[in-house]
């Protein structure tokens, strides 16, 4: 059993003050009377009452919490675009929690790919190992492929240590195959109330480690962020075989072939953009080992791109002697905060940036600037 998940019951039912007839709803979906007259506390306690293993309701408060945040509401305002759903979208004045509800309600299909989206945005940055396949396969059952994944996961239960199951989730990013993989263990519940906290007797899945999958399905190349190396080999394995049906298919020997910053030094590296798009570099860390002791040097640069900068200092000197240890990169894909991308690439083989929307564009453009893996982008496409 991990630690309990807290869930401020208080603050979410606050949220509807003024709008009880859209949680009366949701409780006769789920054979429960909204306690008359409304309050937080009546709410709390009808809600949380006969809680069992099979109970819905509370695992759907609890999903319906995590995307009460400001995050969140980006993420359902953009899961609503994608699936194109019908009429207005909840305005700025209609809080989180109500919004994440209207999402639920229109399309439950779009409220699971905002949870998706949702892990996707909290990934820390692990690891990163690229396994270029033997040839681009688009996978035309993208559902039943995962499925295989998962049965050929699953085999392998016993290598995450202390894991009950495998939840394994998946959407499709432009071409990309973005697969979620919950090691989960099993958690009590807390209700925080108005007036103390309640304890359930029995637990919530909670997911305790998470990793995460790219397949572009335009090149062939499968993206593995995780912890450990042992687990990368096994995610690896298992997609192959559970996917491609050929365990060979994505060859363990140019695992390493990821991140090449060094290529930033080049005098004539740019970052080129299809039209309407940007990008500069916004920081940089060199390390330089001239030194007795090597030191390790930032720079940063507000609205300026920091290479051009360090070149107009003449410092091609350090650039040519130094290694590159990070890189911050700023790309504007649009014009809302989920269009804005801030990449952080580092030498360990470690990726971090908002996976929650564009993560194909950000790969596509990676490779193109011949950061990370092949160029795969035509030319006249990117200039």
């Amino acid at each position: 059993m991990s630690k309990s998940r807290k869930f401020n019951a208080r603050r979410f039912f606050d949220a509807f003050h003024g709008h009880e007839n859209e949680l009366s709803a949701l409780f006769a979906g789920f054979d429960r009377p909204l306690p008359e007259p409304f309050t937080t506390e009546a709410a709390c306690k009808a809600a949380s009452e006969d809680f069992g293993p099979e109970e819905q309701l509370t695992p759907l408060l609890y999903q319906l919490n995590d995307l009460a945040t400001p995050a969140g509401r980006e993420i359902v305002e953009a899961t609503a675009a994608s699936f194109a759903i019908g009429g207005e979208t909840p305005g700025p004045d209609v809080p989180h929690a109500r919004a994440a509800l209207w999402l639920w309600n229109a399309d439950k299909d779009a409220f699971g790919s905002a949870m998706d989206r949702l892990a996707a945005w909290g990934v820390n940055g692990g690891q990163v190992a690229m396994f270029p396949g033997r040839s681009a396969i688009a996978i035309a059952d993208p559902a039943a492929a995962v499925a295989g994944f998962e049965t050929q996961l699953n085999h392998n239960l016993k290598e995450w240590k202390g894991a009950l199951g495998f939840n394994v989730r998946h959407y499709i990013d432009g071409s990309m195959l973005v697969i979620l993989v919950f090691c989960e263990r099993t958690a009590e519940v807390q209700w925080e109330f108005d007036h103390g906290k309640k304890e359930v007797k029995s637990g919530i899945r909670r997911p305790v480690i998470q990793d995460v999958l790219f397949y572009d399905q335009q090149t062939g190349e499968l993206e593995i962020e995780a912890g450990h190396a042992k687990h990368r080999e096994i995610l690896r394995r298992a997609f192959a075989e559970g996917v491609m049906n050929d365990d060979s298919f994505f060859p363990i020997e140019q695992c390493t072939r990821v991140l090449r910053l060094q290529n930033l030094f080049g005098r004539e590296f740019k970052l080129p953009t299809r039209q309407g798009h940007t990008a500069i570099i916004t920081g940089i860390k060199i390390k330089d080992s001239n030194h007795r002791k090597p030191v390790t040097m930032g720079f940063g640069a507000n609205r300026l791109h920091v290479v051009d900068y360090l070149r107009s200092k003449d410092a091609m000197g350090l650039l040519r002697v130094g290694t590159i240890t990070s890189v911050r990169i700023e790309l504007v894909l649009g014009q809302g905060r989920m269009d804005r991308k801030s990449i952080e690439l580092n030498g360990d083989n470690r990726i971090k940036f908002n996976r929650a929307s564009h993560a194909d564009e950000v790969y596509q453009y990676l490779r193109y600037w011949t950061l990370m893996g092949q160029s795969n982008l035509a030319e006249e496409s990117a200039a």
